[in-house]
């Protein structure tokens, strides 16, 4: 019989976080037997119970983006508390034999249904915490899991700082990346155009993610503006969509499609929405932009687009320093500065000796830490090792998880 794994997922829709998850599964499905826990249904859940992954719900409630207010962090404690009760009940129940965090925000849960059932546990830090109230909470729970997996060295650098005793249990381990097959073919990239986009039009530069304020679409948008006298014909390409169930991203969205009316922008913008296959505008882009105004861990679209040998201009955070090197590979700007992003764009787009440079540099730049299989084939050994260290432990019941709460 398979040991049982839990994995505590904090959103039911696919993002970067979300695609690195399901890595992790096909690196453990063979040998091990998944329950991914969600905080409510949506298209990620669907999409693991159409692998016949087994799903099921806890009410940690919806995810917003930004900052909290008191009384939603307030709530948020009340809703891990029993989250991590309900939890426990199912580890024990089910005889679970490791939980697996995938996220921040289902961290506390986790790591109270890992205590109650005395159940070894991992927690898979995506990105780099900055905020105070996020890293007090996640590295004092952090001090509780029994390994640490970060997705850069930015990344585990946010936690150890809030916390040097993690540097013990920590261990980063880069996003895998699947080359896309037809990612060098000019002639197949030609044939997949997208149809709103022109070939042989302007230069075109394009945002592949979530449409939240976070990401920077409208620092993007009042650069482009400073370029259109310059590049008339400028294609800006958004592919992505406000998350489902965001009142702030769909308003955002809204914003952003108002702006670039007032800013003239109207006719230069393709708004391509959420792509289950983005591939095609990758290949249609000329440069990505990645503007974000908050810490990136390890941006995933960074690393898409050099499968494609898309150089990057992004906003200067240490995580996409790790994968972007200035001048090499892509340009970095100060986060937030939309005249300095118009500058590095106008930059690349002028120089056609400096695009050819740095469009070989992002070709060359996936090494042996993005590739799939070294990463499977870690997650595997740490999954195994932690199952086998705990393998003598005498399993909790139901009964004891009840007087211990």
């Amino acid at each position: 019989m398979k040991p049982p794994v839990l994995f505590l997922e904090q959103q039911a829709w696919r993002a970067g976080g979300q695609r690195v998850l399901e890595d992790v599964l096909d690196a453990l499905v063979e040998d091990f037997e998944p329950l991914v826990a969600f905080p409510e249904d949506g298209p990620f859940a669907a999409a693991l119970r159409s692998r016949n992954i087994e799903t099921l719900f806890y009410p940690l409630g919806s995810y917003r983006p930004g900052r909290k207010s008191w009384g939603e962090m307030v709530g948020f404690v009340g809703c891990s508390v029993a989250c991590g009760l309900q939890l426990a009940r199912v580890i024990a129940r089910r005889g679970i034999r490791l939980i697996y965090i995938n996220g921040p925000r289902c961290l506390p849960a986790g790591v109270l249904a890992a205590r109650l059932t005395r159940t070894p546990s991992v927690f898979h830090l995506h990105r780099a915490l900055t905020r105070k109230s996020d890293l007090l909470i996640a590295a004092r729970a952090a001090a509780h899991v029994t390994k640490i997996v970060a997705v850069s060295q930015a990344a585990a650098a946010s936690l150890v700082g809030a916390n040097p005793n993690l540097a013990s249990v920590m261990q980063v381990l880069y996003n895998p990346l699947r080359r896309p097959p037809s990612a060098h073919s000019s002639v197949a990239a030609d044939s997949r155009l997208p149809a709103q986009l022109s070939p042989g039009g302007g230069p075109t530069v394009g945002m592949v993610g979530r449409i939240t304020p976070q990401k920077g679409q409208m620092i993007l948008l009042r650069a482009a503006a400073q370029l259109r006298d310059r590049w008339p014909n400028l294609e800006i390409v958004f592919v992505g969509a406000p998350e489902e169930k965001s009142r702030e991203d769909a308003a955002y969205l809204d914003g952003l499609k108002s702006a670039a009316a007032e800013l003239g922008l109207e006719s230069n913008v393709t708004w391509a929405g959420y792509q289950s296959d983005p591939g095609p505008y990758y290949a249609s882009l000329d440069l990505l932009a990645l503007p974000s105004i908050e810490s990136e861990g390890l941006p995933m679209v960074a690393l898409e687009a050099m499968t494609w040998r898309v150089p990057a201009v992004a906003s200067y955070w240490p995580g996409t320093a790790e994968i972007i090197r200035d001048g090499a590979n892509g340009l970095l700007v100060a986060p937030g500065d939309e005249r300095a992003l118009a500058g590095a764009l106008e930059r690349v787009l002028r120089d056609d000796t400096l695009r050819a440079h740095l469009k070989l540099g992002a070709g060359a730049s996936l090494d042996e830490r993005f590739s799939p299989e070294v990463f499977r084939r870690q997650i595997h050994a740490l999954v195994s090792n932690l199952i086998g260290s705990s393998r003598d432990t005498r399993h909790t019941t139901e009964k004891e998880v009840e007087a211990r709460a």
